[in-house]
């Protein structure tokens, strides 16, 4: 996927999410239902992940910060050790500390989450909205298979395996965030399928 669309892609994700969420809230009834205000945090979080991967850099910067942190590191680990006198060996091994520290750092850097902030509806606990939810919105599975694609064409249909996909997730802070919102969005929906089959049940 060219990286301009992405973007693009994203924003008519969280356009269905947004069209789940008005639904959910419009027809569900007690949106203080622990499976209902459930789903609804969680779609509150995929949003936030979907902004935030929408807005992650892409591309070569963060391979080139890591390349410059791993060089000054190596470099001033060298320094040191020569400065302190030390053997080849001595040298080797404060130049390779200091690089593993400082990747460390540099990857919990990169990892990094924006805090999620949720307000449910202005609406008093147990407040009626609406008929009642039938079934999951439609809108929400529409998002999801739209955002898996964009997922995958983000990573390259010859990365497609489990191992790949995994490396991945791990390494480009774009590819994360599109993980999460996933989880996410499927914790949702499975919170309103819960609901939905207690509601088959009779159970409140």
């Amino acid at each position: 996927m060219p990286v301009r669309s992405l973007p693009a892609e994203l924003s008519a994700v969280r356009a269905l999410v947004a069209d789940g969420l008005a639904e959910i809230v419009g027809t569900a009834g007690d949106l203080d239902q622990f499976w209902i205000r459930t789903a609804c945090s969680r779609l509150a979080e995929a949003d936030a992940a979907l902004a935030g991967a929408a807005a992650a850099p892409s591309g070569p910067a963060p391979a080139l910060i890591t390349t410059l942190v791993s060089f000054v590191a190596v470099a001033g680990g060298a320094a040191i050790a020569r400065a302190a006198g030390w053997s080849t060996a001595g040298t080797l091994v404060t130049a390779g500390a200091l690089l593993s520290a400082a990747l460390w750092v540099t990857v919990a850097l990169r990892r990094r989450r924006p805090p999620v902030a949720f307000t449910m509806p202005a609406t008093a606990p147990g407040t009626t909205t609406g008929s009642g939810l039938v079934a999951v919105p439609e809108a929400l599975l529409r998002a999801r298979v739209r955002l898996v694609s964009a997922a995958l064409r983000r990573v390259g249909s010859r990365e497609w395996t489990t191992p790949a996909l995994r490396r991945a997730i791990a390494d480009d802070p774009v590819v994360a965030r599109l993980a999460d919102a996933d989880m996410l969005l499927c914790q949702a929906v499975d919170c309103l399928e819960r609901y939905l089959d207690d509601l088959a049940k009779g159970w409140p």
